[in-house]
């Protein structure tokens, strides 16, 4: 990729990068800015940010603090290997535990948010922070609000809610979903204008049988779940669900927002990525499957009080320069072709997923820390 005009890192890897040599230290991070950051604007703030330029480590200690994980729209629940490495360094660096909350692939919104509010319940004890990848940005919000709003016990989980992580958030909805339930119906238009030409030909008997065994099809549990899924994260599900949810207040948000480019994009999604821009009118920028508009950590579909609050609480990340697969490696490492593994699209350290996140609040009090003798 080009470098931008305020770049004076190296112009490739070399061995002196990694010297404990305050020159050498300046251009890494000049470096680590030029790769990690999307927009020109951004680079150039953090570069003239006295505060970046001095790197400060953060102190070693342990946290007080659970983080609740939901991931996407595929996943194996509780089972999920996703960032497996990154939660096995965070207990040891910072004895956080990590609880995967058992939600499942291609269900409702409403049925995962019901799987992360019994995590919460059977596994933590201490203040806690959600993390969420994709859909399950949407599920960790409707389980919040359904603790929020719901009995005494179910407020009294949420109380130790301190901060909220977003990773390439489909809150707001996808064009994928709201085109894909478009084509659906379209499609089956014309499956039966299709079949409607063989009426003549075949006896009552055997359309009967056909129309039972499409209506079983459909209202199967499998079916009832892929729809509610879909559904839920079209552009009109997530206004819904903005719509009727309430939020815990001063619970500050972060998240990661991605835009892909040409060698940052896995061969396995750019049919995804081709077909996102084509079906998007408001955006050119996407990271294959959420438009960069659309990935904050806020309401953009409805206007309300809620949607204000969590506006002032969305800490406004800096734009990243990856795909929306980021946080995945072994689960995806079948798909990974020859120039993937070349490009090492999908070896970007994951743990910036997650401790930044996790130091940033720490730093600010958000985050308790344990005293040292613990």
């Amino acid at each position: 990729a080009s470098k931008s005009a305020s770049y004076h890192g190296p112009s490739e890897v070399c061995d002196s990068l990694w010297l404990i040599d305050p020159v050498w230290e300046a251009r890494l991070i000049d470096c680590l800015i030029e790769v990690l950051f999307m927009y020109e604007a951004d680079r150039q703030r953090y570069r003239d940010d006295g505060l970046m330029q001095l790197a400060i480590d953060e102190t070693p200690g342990f946290y007080k603090f659970t983080v609740v994980s939901a991931m996407g729209v595929i996943t194996e629940g509780a089972a999920g290997t996703e960032m497996s490495v990154t939660y096995a360094r965070l207990k040891s660096l910072r004895g956080v535990s990590v609880v995967r909350a058992d939600t499942a692939t291609l269900q409702s919104v409403d049925y995962n948010a019901k799987e992360i509010e019994r995590a919460v319940r059977e596994n933590v004890r201490t203040p806690w922070g959600w993390v969420g990848y994709s859909q399950g940005c949407a599920n960790a919000f409707r389980a919040e609000s359904l603790m929020l709003q719901g009995t005494p016990q179910q407020r009294k989980l949420v109380e130790a809610l301190k901060c909220r992580q977003l990773l390439f958030s489909a809150a707001n909805g996808s064009a994928h979903a709201t085109c894909g339930t478009w084509k659906l119906l379209r499609a089956l238009i014309d499956g039966e204008r299709f079949f409607k030409r063989f009426q003549a030909s075949m006896s009552a008997a055997t359309q009967q049988l056909g129309l039972d065994l499409l209506q079983k099809l459909l209202s199967s549990r499998v079916a009832f779940a892929a729809f509610g899924s879909v559904q839920s994260l079209t552009h009109e599900g997530a206004r819904r669900m903005w719509r009727d949810n309430q939020h815990c207040p001063n619970v500050p948000s972060t998240s990661i927002i991605g835009v892909v480019e040409d060698h940052t994009m896995p061969e396995s999604l750019q049919m995804l990525s081709k077909v996102l821009l084509a079906q998007m009118e408001y955006s050119k920028a996407q990271d294959t499957q959420v438009a960069e508009e659309e990935a904050v950590a806020h309401p953009i579909g409805v206007r309300n009080a809620n949607a204000e609050m969590l506006a002032r609480t969305d800490m406004r990340s800096a734009v990243q320069r990856t795909h929306h697969w980021s946080p995945l490696k072994d689960e995806v490492v079948f798909l990974e072709t020859e120039r993937d593994s070349k490009s090492a699209v999908f070896d970007s350290p994951k743990d910036r997923h997650i401790f930044p996140w996790l130091e940033v609040n720490a730093r600010f009090g958000v985050i308790e820390r344990l005293p040292a003798s613990r």
